[in-house]
């Protein structure tokens, strides 16, 4: 049986937010009227910026993966750094859309939990909640949590409800809210490798 532990998803929950924002990645309408998805990958129409069930499980089927784990794609991570009023209810609503198409697919998809890291405390709340609900198997966090001793203390909270729950965490290259980010421009030859690969590698070791 194939699993992909690494399929990151475009989550539709987020639109109204997205429409409220005035920084990227934001929903406006173009010249012609029609709503975009802007953000640092480009810009695309409201009805292609979404993933849909359907067509990710006809890709799964024609690339012989039996079970998809899902996480939030980084470019919407941004929901897990905003103030806590805001990052809840977008984490948790996140969150039950998982469950949901987890429990509408038995054995087809897991997930990973998206976490309002703004408050640790209310992460690991909200770890403990996504935990019992179906196919919830832990949490994707951002790697910039382990830089240092002290970084990775700060969120003893999360990792006691891990622990206890042998709960998986999914260390994604990513930020803490409030870091400067990314490191390296998107102007910069192979961009996205260098953040992604290298400068997390490198910096996780060090």
């Amino acid at each position: 049986m194939m699993i992909d532990m690494h399929t990151h998803w475009r989550p539709a929950e987020t639109v109204d937010a997205l429409r409220a924002r005035l920084k990227e990645p934001r929903i406006v309408r173009n010249a012609d009227g029609v709503e975009m998805l802007k953000s640092r990958m480009g810009d695309a129409p409201l009805d292609e910026a979404f993933d849909d069930v359907q067509v990710h499980l006809e890709r799964m089927d024609r690339q012989g993966v039996e079970t998809s784990v899902l996480s939030v794609l980084g470019s919407f991570c941004w929901i897990e750094s905003q103030p806590l009023d805001v990052s809840g209810p977008l984490c948790r609503r996140v969150n039950d859309a998982f469950s949901a198409i987890c429990a509408a697919h038995p054995g087809r998809f897991a997930a990973f939990a998206a976490l309002p890291l703004m408050d640790m405390s209310a992460a690991a709340a909200e770890l403990e909640r996504a935990l019992r609900l179906p196919g919830m198997l832990g949490a994707q966090i951002p790697g910039n949590l382990f830089l240092t001793r002290t970084d990775a203390e700060a969120a003893r909270p999360l990792l006691e409800v891990a622990n206890r729950h042998s709960a998986v965490l999914f260390i994604h290259h990513g930020p803490r809210p409030g870091d400067a980010f990314p490191k390296v421009g998107g102007t910069v030859d192979n961009a996205r490798r260098r953040n992604g690969t290298l400068d997390m590698q490198a910096s996780l070791s060090r």
